[in-house]
């Protein structure tokens, strides 16, 4: 499902920043009742994100849920869509909303949320304010609170959740307001502001910032007695109500105001002649790095850290994976901030990760810490409580920053942290320190794409990559846009003048170990990779090491119990921990990946160390959870699917409960299953293979994905011919005949079918023939040759029936009716069809009553019945919508054009089309989407 792109031009088309609207062509849809906007505001507040349907029923019921809440929310949802059908066209997408097996996902960029767009302003007025572009910050942040029409989802007052979406952003924005404040202070700025900031005092009496700021406008204005006035009636009301004394702040300020310091006026204040010049302040960090690049957002947030709470201590955590710059940003954000700090700036390598090293115990560290204080060795006490005792208030009446590198865990760093809001602590490690208390944790990911090529070029020289741009970026993306891999490989070709970026590049994708290739001097990445995996326990270095054996992509806990035999609950806590110690990223809610070179290293450590017997046995129970999996969810798609024989299972198949909940398992682990099929295929597994290619035809035939299907169902043909196995190869050429004949490929369809129905009469395969009966059908139909296709569909519909199969009875009565229409004898054209909807309505078959209608569709359109073709076509659509059918859906939308031309409607004719070609498109069936494209364009 494509996303809703990057798409910041113009305003935000969902506003939630006051009453709650979604907007397409400049208008406000019109949403639904009470429980589908609520709906789509948790979707909103989630954006991007799985909203739980246990969640949803919550918001939506709280404790008064209906039995049958959890399907009436897919009703709900299936109407938010229909809603947000004008969006989706404006945005030139499919849908919207997509289901995962967890919930829901509402697919819309930030630049199209007016919450999400404010808070990103918000973080770019603050870097600006950090940065003392003060101009800049008021323009930011004023453009920001602009985006505000009245309270946030304040129709939503009685949902928990969003109640408290909505006091977050509240707060936001009255930071906000006292940074564009501050700004606009710096600026010069005075009386225009007093009016605004004696109504926010009054309104938020807590926030001394707001009182200070009056103070400071006041004084600015000439009124001096008014400002000592406001902080009388600061300091009253902040011991009244909430048992506070003014900030160290707020009091320097008053101190200011008695004493007419010109800096209230952004003057300095004049020197004496004879100044006595500061001692230098301990500076011990590591020089910065002359060729940073990127981390823009964290560095803000790392600068800003000490202006949110002036009044607490600031201790920030920077975590991530080995290599990925944790100590480079650290080390440049300290340099950034050393001008605050004015009395010392202190670096401990604390040797968390160290390779050789122990870490360094706590004692040690705040002994060190002590004397770079000057403590003298005979007062510094030999106790570690003592210790951290005295660094705590040494730096008491000090203004210290510490950066306390390479940390092994929370327990290590914990007596380190300073005591006092005067000092700053900025702290990396390998692993989430998610127990260190007030810690504001900034989590590294690799860099953007962009920050990696500048990052490259710095290195190696401007002129060298902007020679081989397109070198560069293979060289980034073999990197994984690892900085520590990104700088290694940049080293490796600065002192290599012969080679070129292409050439490195060349190495980089062909070498059999890429990471040897990642490595200059006692530095690689392979060597830092290893010492995280040497740090884990045992059953974390297992599931390590069987993860490089995964086949696929990405996975699930389930997919990893199976892969290693454990418990669903012990696998995901191993997940979990792996998270936390950087070796496996969470990409989305319960589904795990590796970065690149650490599934290549997961992959070489599990050749290494885990028995060959014991690589293939987890192997085969990963591939057999794909398969059994797969397969109840290809039967829950549709039970009508001729079934196969499965051996048992090595593993415990994920359980899924209904049609939906199979598509969404199937949208998450598609390319999974593929790879399991490619796993089976290379491990000489050829039951597996076929029988997979199986258990993906339904969801390949619903999504239209046609390419995918054949690669799929051309492995199993050959796998049932190297088993020999002639019903399996039968099917096989079957399903091959059945998407040949709509991507163009007619002659390759016929010579499949025939040999389909060749093999499904010599092992006396009734249903098989029934099928390839109505496959060829349908290839004749594509061919426009109705007596054929006529003749066929009848022979299908006579094995069918034969069989007592009154399913794929009912849609061959459906297709002998189109057949008649195209042949002009629409009367018994509509008797077959009619015959096929009553029969899937009396079996509750949806996919039957779909196909009926639509094809009535066609017959009302063929005799002019226009009005009645459009109604039969949009019930069609919303039925295979429901399905979550998209090959159909496009089939649907195309004959919806027609109809809407015939009745003149041109604007709908072509947006019609367009979703239809796009939606073929988008699936390389440029066949169909080239049909629709003429008629779009005729």
């Amino acid at each position: 499902m494509e996303n809703a792109g990057e798409q910041d031009d113009g305003p935000p088309r969902v506003r939630v920043l006051g009453p709650f609207e979604v907007c397409a062509q400049e208008r406000a849809l019109v949403l639904g009742g009470t429980r589908i906007r609520t709906l789509l505001a948790l979707l909103t507040v989630n954006a991007g994100r799985v909203t739980g349907v246990g969640a949803l029923v919550e918001a939506l019921w709280g404790g008064d849920a209906p039995p049958d809440a959890r399907r009436t929310v897919r009703t709900y949802v299936s109407r938010a869509r229909r809603s947000l059908v004008p969006l989706a066209a404006a945005l030139g997408i499919g849908e919207l909303i997509t289901t995962h097996p967890a919930g829901y996902t509402l697919l819309v960029s930030p630049g199209l949320v007016d919450a999400a767009r404010f808070e990103r302003q918000v973080a770019a007025g603050r870097e600006a304010l950090a940065a003392s572009r003060y101009v800049e910050a008021r323009e930011i942040l004023s453009s920001a609170l602009a985006l505000w029409r009245g309270d946030a989802y304040g129709e939503f007052a009685g949902v928990a959740s969003l109640r408290s979406e909505a006091a977050r952003l509240e707060s936001l924005r009255l930071t906000a307001t006292e940074d564009r404040v501050e700004a606009e202070l710096a600026t010069g700025a005075s009386a225009t502001l007093v009016e605004e900031l004696t109504g926010l005092t009054e309104r938020e009496p807590g926030r001394d910032r707001l009182w200070g700021q009056l103070m400071i406008a006041l004084y600015r204005a000439n009124r001096q007695a008014d400002a000592l006035d406001v902080f009388s009636r600061a300091r009253t009301q902040l011991v009244e109500r909430f048992g506070l004394d003014p900030s160290a702040r707020l009091a320097e300020i008053h101190r200011q105001v008695l004493d007419g310091d010109p800096r209230l006026l952004g003057q300095r204040p004049a020197q004496s002649v004879v100044t006595r010049l500061p001692a230098p302040a301990r500076n011990d960090l590591p020089g910065d790095i002359p060729d940073f690049a990127g981390r823009e957002p964290e560095l803000a947030r790392l600068l800003s850290a000490r202006e949110k709470a002036p009044d607490v201590t600031v201790v920030t955590a920077i975590d991530g994976m080995a290599g990925v710059g944790k100590t480079t940003l650290a080390v440049h954000a300290a340099h950034r901030l050393a001008g605050h700090y004015r009395d010392a700036q202190l670096f401990v390598d604390l040797n968390g990760h160290t390779p050789g090293q122990e870490p360094t115990s706590p004692a040690a560290a705040l002994d060190a810490l002590l004397r770079a204080l000057d403590v003298p060795a005979d007062r510094i006490p030999a106790d570690q409580h003592a210790r951290a005792a005295l660094w705590r208030a040494e730096l008491a009446t000090r203004s210290v920053l510490v950066v306390l590198d390479n940390a092994a865990d929370a327990a290590q760093v914990r007596p380190l942290l300073p005591g006092s809001p005067r000092s700053l602590a900025l702290v990396t490690s390998r692993r989430r320190l998610v127990d260190l208390e007030a810690a504001d944790v900034v989590s590294l990911d690799v860099l953007p794409e962009a920050d990696a090529v500048v990052l490259f070029t710095g290195v190696v020289g401007q002129a060298r990559g902007d020679a081989e741009a397109a070198s560069v970026l293979d060289v980034v993306h073999h990197c994984g846009q690892l900085p520590l891999a990104i700088r290694l490989a940049a080293a490796r070709l600065r002192t290599r003048q012969a080679w070129t970026v292409r050439y490195l590049a060349r190495r980089l994708q062909h070498a059999r170990w890429p990471l040897a290739e990642l490595s200059a001097g006692d530095r690689g990445v392979a060597a830092a990779f290893a010492l995280s995996y040497e740090q884990l326990d045992d059953p974390r270095q297992r599931m390590f090491r069987l993860l490089g054996v995964h086949p696929g992509p990405d996975f699930d806990a389930p997919a990893a119990a199976a892969l290693a035999a454990l418990d669903l609950a012990d696998a995901e806590q191993l997940l979990e921990s792996l998270v936390d110690d950087h070796l496996l990223q969470q990409h989305a809610p319960g589904r795990y990946r590796f970065h690149d070179l650490l599934r290549r290293h997961a992959h070489t450590t599990a050749l290494d160390g885990e028995p060959e017997p014991d690589r293939r046995a987890a192997l085969r129970r990963v591939v057999d959870f794909h398969l059994h999996t797969a397969y109840h969810g290809s039967r829950l798609l549709d039970d009508q699917h001729p079934p196969i024989d499965l051996d048992p299972p090595g593993c415990e198949p994920w359980p899924l409960e209904d049609a939906e909940e199979a598509m969404g398992w199937f949208d998450a682990n598609h390319r999974c299953v593929v790879a399991a099929r490619a796993a089976a295929e290379e491990q000489g597994w050829d039951t597996a293979v076929w029988q997979l290619a199986w258990t993906l035809d339904n969801f390949h035939y619903r999504r239209g994905d046609l390419h995918a299907n054949i690669e799929c169902w051309r492995a199993g043909l050959a796998a049932a011919e190297r088993l020999g196995d002639q019903a399996a190869q039968a099917r096989a050429h079957r399903r091959l005949g059945l998407v040949y004949a709509p991507l163009g490929r007619f002659s390759e369809a016929l010579d499949h079918l025939g040999e389909s129905l060749r093999l499904a009469e010599e092992i006396g395969d009734l249903l098989g023939q029934a099928g390839v009966h109505y496959v060829l059908a349908l290839a004749w139909h594509e061919q426009e040759d109705h007596v054929r296709a006529l003749t066929r569909a009848f022979s299908s519909h006579d094995l069918y029936r034969t069989l007592g199969n009154t399913k794929w009875e009912t849609r061959a009565l459906s297709l002998i009716g189109t057949c008649y229409s195209h042949l002009g004898h629409h009367g018994e054209a509509r008797r077959y069809c009619r015959t096929a909807l009553a029969l899937s309505l009396r079996r509750k078959d949806v996919y039957g009553e779909a196909d009926s209608l639509e094809s009535l569709g066609r017959i009302a359109n063929d005799l002019g019945e226009h009005p009645r073709a459009l109604e039969h076509y949009e019930r069609a659509l919303e039925l295979w919508r429901a399905l979550d059918n998209t090959y159909r859906q496009a089939g649907v939308l195309s004959a919806l054009g027609d109809t809407h031309r015939q009745l003149a409607d041109s604007a709908r004719a072509r947006a019609a089309w367009r979703a239809a070609e796009e939606l073929y498109r988008a699936r390389e069936l440029h066949v169909a989407a080239d049909r629709v494209g003429r008629s779009r364009t005729g």
